[in-house]
Parts: C-alpha cells; sequence; structure tokens
C-alpha cells in the first residue's frame, strides 16, 4: 500500500509544471493563405499527394519550412492500406517516403510563397 503525505501530489505536480516550463520550447510561426488556388500536400514536391485545400486568408501554424515548402500539420496516420493512402484526395497516394509517408504517417506541406506572417507563436 502506497501512502502519500498531505500536499505531495500538488508539489509533485508544481515540480513538473515548473520543469516543463523551464525547457525551451520550439518557436513557430502563425501564417495566413494568399492564395486560394493551392493544396496541402503530403510532402515538399509538387509530385506529393493532394490530401486537402487551403482557403484565401485562413490561419496556419507553419512547424518547418524546407526549400521554399512549410509543413503546416503534425505527423498522422495516412490511412495506408495495400501501399496506398485513403486520405489522399489526388495525386499519388504512394505510401512511401518519396511521397512524404514514413511509417504509415504524413504531414502536410504548402509552397511558402502562397503564405504571408502573421506573427510569431510559442510552441
Amino acid at each position: 500500500m502506497v501512502k502519500f503525505m498531505p500536499g505531495t501530489i500538488s508539489m509533485t505536480l508544481a515540480m513538473l509544471v515548473s520543469i516543463a516550463t523551464a525547457l525551451p520550447a520550439g518557436a513557430q510561426s502563425r501564417m495566413s493563405v494568399t492564395d486560394d488556388a493551392n493544396v496541402r500536400r503530403t510532402c515538399p514536391s509538387l509530385e506529393c499527394g493532394v490530401v486537402g485545400r487551403f482557403h484565401l486568408g485562413e490561419s496556419i501554424v507553419v512547424y518547418e519550412s524546407v526549400d521554399g515548402w512549410s509543413r503546416v500539420s503534425e505527423y498522422y496516420t495516412a490511412g495506408c492500406f495495400d501501399g496506398h493512402a485513403a486520405f489522399v484526395d489526388s495525386g499519388s497516394d504512394a505510401c512511401t517516403a518519396e511521397n512524404g509517408i514514413r511509417n504509415g504517417e504524413l504531414a502536410e506541406w504548402i509552397r511558402s510563397d502562397f503564405l504571408s506572417t502573421v506573427g510569431d507563436i510559442a510552441g
């Protein structure tokens, strides 16, 4: 049987919160979509699959930028079955690293020139 002293749980939570806030947070950028004719892709290339569209003025978080492309989502399941991604609307649906799908997961990418800066947010 485990016994807790009064206040030990709240003290432990307070210690965890102080440790977590002491760790450096990754800076992310909040951006705004500047063109209505763009799509969400599975990797930073025009050859990659399309998983949706963005709307003019939509506010999004950019997690990283690579060679003129911005990753605008966390990684999530691609719904791979028989080598094809269920969540790809058009273009390549191959569950391959070349299509941005690794270990059954993908992230969404947009060309950076379709974005404008709104401000920085802490992540």
